[in-house]
């Protein structure tokens, strides 16, 4: 499987990777759109290659190639870019049934714990809620947890918020 590139809207393009992932890339103008419309110039094709070609799991990595390439071949740079909103939910519901599950507790028990409705909790698992800072604090509280910002590969890659801030 290959790559798919289609618009959303002329300014952005939705970008579904073979590994299942799904970017939204935003341009700042019409630009791309109108030439692939009016001038028949492939744009989207060649996005959805620059993808084939760089893309390995980690969008962080290849944003800048992607971007350093559109420039190259005279297309209008990304001037914003994101996982869909549903594939972030089906992503949070995920390690939150994960997390649920590596405690042992059932979805009645960790709603109880975290101060939710069940029903809540199974959408939010199901990918099927958008999950808000105050109901995923009361979640990760309910799992005896507490919510990262930044996902650590282990303990000496980071610094402690104390040594950062001195």
């Amino acid at each position: 499987m290959k790559t798919k590139a289609t618009y959303l809207d002329p300014k952005r393009v939705l970008v579904e990777t073979p590994q299942g992932d799904k970017f939204i890339i935003g341009f700042h103008s019409e630009m791309n759109y109108q030439w692939e419309q009016q001038a028949n110039i492939p744009f989207t094709d060649f996005l959805a290659s620059l993808f084939d070609k760089i893309y390995k799991g980690d969008e962080g990595v290849i944003m800048g190639e992607i971007n350093r390439q559109l420039m190259i071949n005279r297309f209008e740079s990304v001037f914003s870019y994101q996982r869909d909103p549903i594939q972030n939910r089906m992503l949070m519901g995920d390690r939150i049934r994960e997390l649920r599950e590596q405690k042992q507790l059932d979805v009645v028990t960790l709603a109880l714990k975290s101060s939710i409705q069940p029903n809540t909790l199974k959408r939010i698992e199901a990918g099927n809620f958008s999950v808000d800072l105050d109901v995923l604090t009361q979640i990760a509280q309910g799992l005896g947890m507490k919510i990262d910002f930044v996902e650590l590969k282990n303990d000496e890659d980071h610094e402690s918020i104390s040594d950062i801030r001195s």
